[in-house]
């Protein structure tokens, strides 16, 4: 996201608010060597002098809040805000000062301790806090995967796909067996979620078009529906992002 947030913050399209708040290396370093010791209680030397550059870096993610208009706001990191991990208290929600606390989850359990891009993403570079969005949900069956959203490739200054980005295919495969006869009534609230796609779709295009045509290369672009409308939420390089078969793809 520091790469291209800069990039596209200022397009004339709707985003939401974003305060950034960078991370040393020495911060992420202390993160990932004293996560046992937060979880468990401990009181480590090394790590209870990390706490006053920790209360720092929660100073600034009130001041950060209080910028955006107050609770809730969604936290993020550069990478990733862990949404897809199961908390049953979501990592990237915020409502209050306590939960500055779901930092420690964010960067140790959503991210590789090295440098690298194995099975997660690697190490952080900064902490992000963002306006509350009330996204919309497509249906009431299931608690996850249910929010109105979008994902759109862009290559060449063009939009060349675009899909659900909640999937029927990977919906069907993690839930069929669990749902029984209920998969039958998602699968109708889902052709519903797709409708509500297909009516915006020049909106998307158009919203997605202005961003291909700043940013260079391969890129996926995501876009939410709050009660206030679609909002471009995130973006990754295309080759790192999921996509269903080619088969699936709405038409453009």
């Amino acid at each position: 996201m520091l790469y291209w947030w800069p990039l596209v913050k200022d397009l004339p399209i709707p985003k939401p608010k974003t305060v950034i708040i960078e991370l040393r290396e020495e911060d992420v370093d202390m993160f990932f060597n004293c996560y046992f010791e937060e979880v468990d209680g401990g009181r480590g030397r090394g790590c209870e002098k990390f706490r006053g550059r920790l209360k720092e870096i929660f100073g600034g993610l009130k001041k950060a809040v209080e910028v955006l208009g107050g609770y809730p706001v969604f936290l993020r990191t550069d990478y990733t805000s862990g949404k897809h991990y199961s908390y049953r208290d979501p990592l990237y929600r915020v409502d209050n000062e306590k939960d500055f606390g779901k930092v420690w989850f964010l960067i140790c359990e959503c991210h590789e301790p090295l440098d690298v891009h194995f099975l997660l993403p690697p190490r952080p570079n900064a902490l992000i806090v963002r306006e509350w969005l009330n996204i919309g949900k497509w249906t009431n069956i299931i608690d996850r995967y249910n929010t109105v959203e979008v994902r759109l490739f862009i290559k060449g200054g063009k939009v060349v796909e675009a899909y659900p980005y909640y999937h029927w295919s990977g919906i069907e495969e993690r839930l069929s067996k669990r749902l029984g006869e209920k998969i039958k009534e998602l699968r109708r609230d889902y052709e519903r979620y797709v409708g509500i796609i297909k009516e915006d779709l020049d909106v998307l295009l158009k919203y997605a078009g202005v961003i291909a045509e700043k940013v260079e290369g391969y890129w996926s672009v995501d876009f939410a529906k709050s009660d206030k409308g679609w909002y471009f939420i995130d973006m990754a390089l295309g080759e790192y992002s999921w996509k269903p078969r080619k088969v699936h793809t709405l038409q453009l």
